[in-house]
């Protein structure tokens, strides 16, 4: 499904929660105050599915698979709905005088959007990869990234910049349970996404070299000067190959 029709069908489902919702009273409200209007809780809840990226069910019982007029919205028995009011209280806090207080701006205000930025898990892009080589291997991790970036480029979700899978390689290349192969596989991944950024070409001669490959270290060490002839690190490790 193209992210056009996702949009559509999320719309679809929260047009028809808001029919659903108008023939029937608010009924375990335990954030909401008691006496918030049916259309101000669905107001929210459109913004809480764009926000997440997600659609009612998420939250929400629907007693009969693909029957929109029975979801149970007094329902307790999904796990979501329970996290969702831990969150709506910890936006009240932080809304409430601590995020003013902290930046001094009396308007400062968080909502779910500010971490989600469309994301049920707003975990970031190096955690994503490195729970996926962790799990599934490099391969899978490199073949997540890239349909990641083809969904969520330019959107906000996650960071594709040059040094976003920096934290995931260093704790791949790190300890006595390193993993130099998906730290290598990751490194080179950055070095072809940003083609004109040094850094990573350093990256990639250093765990070459820990890998014993001091020929392609070599190589990627010259690249890396050829894009930033006064790169520190470049010209230490050209030292310290030999050169």
């Amino acid at each position: 499904m193209t992210l056009g029709k996702t949009k559509a069908a999320v719309l679809a489902v929260v047009m028809m929660l808001a029919a659903a919702a108008s023939a029937e009273e608010m009924k375990n409200l335990q954030v909401f105050p008691k006496d918030t209007e049916k259309g101000a809780v669905i107001d929210v809840m459109k913004k809480w599915t764009g926000a997440l990226g997600v659609n009612c069910t998420h939250c929400h019982v629907l007693t009969v698979p693909g029957d929109y007029d029975s979801f149970d919205f007094a329902s307790d028995e999904k796990p979501e709905k329970k996290t969702t009011r831990g969150m709506m209280r910890m936006v009240q806090q932080l809304n409430g005088g601590m995020l003013a207080n902290a930046t001094g701006e009396a308007d400062a205000k968080v909502s779910c959007v500010t971490c989600h930025r469309g994301l049920p898990n707003p975990a970031t892009l190096d955690q994503v990869m490195l729970k996926t080589v962790q799990k599934k291997g490099a391969d899978e991790a490199v073949a997540r990234y890239h349909k990641l970036h083809d969904r969520y480029y330019g959107r906000g979700s996650y960071d594709f910049g040059p040094d976003s899978l920096m934290p995931a390689i260093e704790k791949l290349a790190q300890g006595d349970d390193a993993d130099l192969d998906a730290a290598l596989a990751l490194a080179q991944l950055a070095a072809e996404e940003h083609p004109d950024n040094a850094g990573n070409q350093v990256l990639v001669a250093h765990l070459l070299l820990k890998k014993g490959d001091k020929s392609g270290a070599t190589a990627a060490v010259d690249k890396a000067l050829e894009l930033d002839p006064q790169n520190r690190r470049a010209l230490r490790l050209k030292q310290q190959l030999g050169q």
